[in-house]
């Protein structure tokens, strides 16, 4: 019965949305000086509009000319039937009840529209007309299942003014019967006519329910059957059509059929679009909302979510009110929760005047962008304006585009007044430049704050030269792991200790499942890359004997994977695999204590070394930042900023992230949580203690906590890895582009090494 529920309310609130989702690019963003003067612009504030009649309600609001309507569905407790409330919706959001419509035992109702004074929805009826035994569940007489749907009218008062089968109407009837089904799932009013999306066409119906004409061409593969339409408030009728290299939009000719210059709108991020007022569209995504004329080459903004100080994952289900006001869903990041509320533009003069910081990313936070809101909210002198550079410059065709235009700007010298680095930056290359701000005088300064308090070597791994640049709050480890009866206790081993631990095991045994050549080459460089580039003094030596070693032990994987290798037997016996021995080692994401239990004792069942990808200088394992976070030297507040870069290392934050953590006092907690059992809080808040379990070939085993001395050795070992996760596109294109020649049998992987050894020595020329 829940899940019915759920599904009935889910169809109608899809389906008598007015927004429509679809790809699209906002343009070019006003540069960082624009965006810190303009900020103001862009700011709104909300009233939650509380009028679920159900504590988990979820209202769907609707337009009647110049009036607002709700709609919810409330279940009983005791049984399985239902009703819809309809309501008036008033300016100050007090919901006023109009009707009750009782919902059909068997069927449902979607695509709920409304003019100024009737309602117009889809009811669907599904039936079976056969006699079953109610006792036995047998059939006494055979019939035939029915699935009916309806074209209803009602007024604002509940009185139904018509109902239209369209089974009956000879044109659908003819449709149904070429198809094999019917169905209706949605609808939208223009033009004085109801339009029902029906058979994979589109109906026009007048306002009485009278038949007018299908509409385009069934089953033909043209715009117009292809677009999703979304009625303006000018009585126009956008087209948005998706197509091979993003989306489109047009308007459409609704008496014609037909649709008109179709504008592109392509690009990497996922919007929504209702009609809007002093614009065709509002656009949502999770950034904010932007204004959208049809044939315009870039969206507008309006409301910005961190200068609004809205922690939103987005907004859905927009309603335009006027030009400075609407309603709206919420999607909340801080609990998840989901909430109707009425949305109104500040006055810019209104919003409080702050000193503006700039923090800039490559790819969009979270994370970051919460806790900058809560800053924003809380500091009276600051506030900090985010330059998100994915949502600005990354597109479909290039999802990079944001990080190469990032680092373009900061070698040309626009540095916000901190960073959010990525690993595919040339952080090394920035630092030597002086780029940075030391954050370790700031430590020392700080009374909440003790270096010593931090673990070392994450702090090591963030200075050059006794200076600390980057902020790294919580990482994982990535890592090859192994029995350590195979590969001894001790972390490290070479490329010729690997080949020859794979040469002593059986034929057909496995070093790492499902791995390609270009995969191990590609996941060696990224583990163990050190090995290789000096990027302190710019020398390389992929010219070296260990490198043609790493080229020959790649070469040993397959080129490909093909669908013959996930046999039956490979996915029945999947978890014991490193168990048994088919598969020496496993790639593992190591960010809890838990999860280095979990790898010990369940994927292999005994003592693991986490060994790391095999490479000459013995530390082919990486620390993979959980953030990276660092301050402009050039920055005219740097208090300011060190106020916000601070937060990531107090016990509040700390105590509250997921990974390891760079507190030792945390990480210690961490470690005598592990020596635990997992538990949950009843509705008493009384813990209750399970198992940790999981199945090896369908075998259910548990998992026992650590001991005391485990999680002390593992903490132990945590402290030992000492080499951060770079990511360098280009220079894993130019070794894969030349040990394409040696993997394909045209080279030798000396002639290869020599060659890559030539073009990076330049690479790391140029880019130092």
């Amino acid at each position: 019965m829940e899940l019915k529920k759920f599904f009935l309310v889910l169809l109608t609130v899809l389906i008598g949305a007015i927004g429509l989702t679809g790809c699209g690019k906002k343009g070019k963003d006003p540069s960082s000086s624009e965006k810190t003067q303009q900020s103001k612009e862009y700011v709104y504030r909300m009233e939650e509009l509380n009028i679920s009649e159900e504590e988990f309600g979820s209202v769907t609001m609707l337009r009647s000319g110049e009036r607002f309507l709700a709609y919810e569905y409330i279940w009983p407790e005791d049984g399985d039937s239902y009703s819809i409330n309809f309501s008036e919706v008033s300016e100050d959001g007090k919901r006023s009840p109009l009707f009750q419509l009782d919902g059909e035992p068997n069927g449902g109702y979607n695509g709920i529209v409304a003019d100024a004074d009737n309602l117009y929805m889809i009811k669907n009826i599904y039936y079976y007309d056969g006699v079953i035994d109610e006792e036995t569940g047998e059939t006494i007489e055979e019939g035939e299942y029915h699935d009916e749907y309806y074209l209803v009218k009602l007024s604002l008062s509940g009185e139904e003014i018509f109902s239209v089968n369209l089974s009956d109407i000879p044109e659908l009837k003819a449709l149904e019967e070429q198809n094999g089904y019917m169905n209706a799932y949605g609808m939208f009013l223009a033009d004085n006519s109801i339009y029902v999306s029906c058979v994979g066409v589109y109906v026009r119906f007048d306002k009485e329910g009278n038949f007018q004409k299908l509409m385009g061409t069934p089953g033909e593969d043209n715009d117009f059957n292809n677009a999703n339409f979304i009625p303006l408030l000018d009585g126009r009728v956008a087209a948005m059509i998706y197509e091979e290299n993003g989306a489109t939009i047009a308007l459409a000719d609704m008496e014609k059929g037909s649709i008109g210059e179709k504008h592109t709108l392509s690009g990497a991020f996922s919007y929504s679009y209702y009609p809007g007022i002093g614009y065709d569209l509002y656009v949502t995504d999770n950034y904010g909302m932007y204004g959208y004329n049809i044939g315009d080459e870039a969206l507008t903004p309006l409301l910005n979510f961190v200068d609004s100080d809205f922690a939103f994952w987005g907004i859905s289900n927009v309603l335009a009110i006027n030009e400075k006001e609407f309603y709206g869903y919420y999607d909340s990041i801080m609990d998840g929760g989901s909430n109707l509320a009425k949305f109104i533009k500040v006055d810019p003069s209104e919003v409080k005047e702050k000193t503006i910081l700039t923090l800039a990313m490559a790819y969009t936070d979270w994370a970051v962008r919460s806790e900058v809101i809560q800053f924003n909210k809380t500091n009276e002198e600051y506030r900090i304006s985010i330059q998100d550079y994915a949502s600005m410059y990354a597109t479909e065709e290039d999802y990079n585009a944001g990080v190469t235009r990032l680092n373009t700007d900061i070698v040309s010298g626009k540095i916000p007044d901190m960073l959010l680095l990525d690993s595919s930056m040339p952080v090394d290359s920035y630092i030597n430049k002086g780029l940075f701000e030391d954050l370790k005088p700031y430590i020392e300064k700080d009374s909440e704050l003790d270096m010593d308090n931090f673990m070392p070597n994450i702090i090591e791994m963030c200075s050059k030269d006794g200076k600390m640049y980057i902020l790294m709050p919580s990482f994982s480890i990535q890592t090859l792991v192994a029995k350590t009866s195979e590969v001894g206790a001790e972390r490290g081993w070479t490329v010729q200790e690997a080949m020859d631990l794979w040469d002593s095991k059986p034929e057909g045994t496995e070093f790492l499942n499902g791995m390609t050549k270009e995969n191990m080459l590609r996941e060696s460089l990224n583990y163990a890359s050190s090995q290789f580039i000096d990027w302190e003094s710019g020398k390389c030596n992929f010219n070296s004997e260990d490198f043609v070693k790493m080229l020959e032990f790649s070469n040993r994987f397959p080129e490909e994977i093909d669908d013959d290798y996930y046999t039956d037997d490979y996915w029945e016996n999947y978890d014991s695999q490193w168990r048994t021995g088919k598969v020496i080692a496993s790639q593992s994401y190591i960010g809890d204590f838990r999860n280095y239990n979990n790898v010990k004792k369940s994927l292999f069942g005994e003592e693991v070394t986490m060994i790391g990808f095999p490479s000459s200088d013995g530390d082919g394992s990486v620390v993979m930042p959980g953030l990276q976070l660092t301050m402009s030297s050039k920055s005219a507040n740097k208090d300011g900023v060190w106020e916000f870069l601070r937060t990531f290392l107090t016990d509040e934050y700390q105590s509250d992230i997921y990974g390891f953590k760079i507190s030792i006092k945390h990480m210690e907690k961490m470690a005598q949580e592990a020596t635990k059992k997992p538990y949950y809080e009843d509705e008493n808040g009384n813990k209750v203690e399970y198992d940790d379990t999981t199945y090896i070939d369908g075998v259910e085993i548990v998992i026992d906590p650590m001991t005391q001395q485990e999680a002390d050795e593992f903490l132990e070992q945590i402290y030992t890895f000492r080499q951060m996760y770079r990511f360098d596109e280009a220079l894993n294109e130019i070794i894969e582009e030349e040990a394409a020649a040696y993997f394909s049998g045209q080279k030798s992987a000396k002639d290869v090494a020599g060659v890559i050894q030539s073009r990076v020595q330049i690479y790391v020329n140029e880019t130092r």
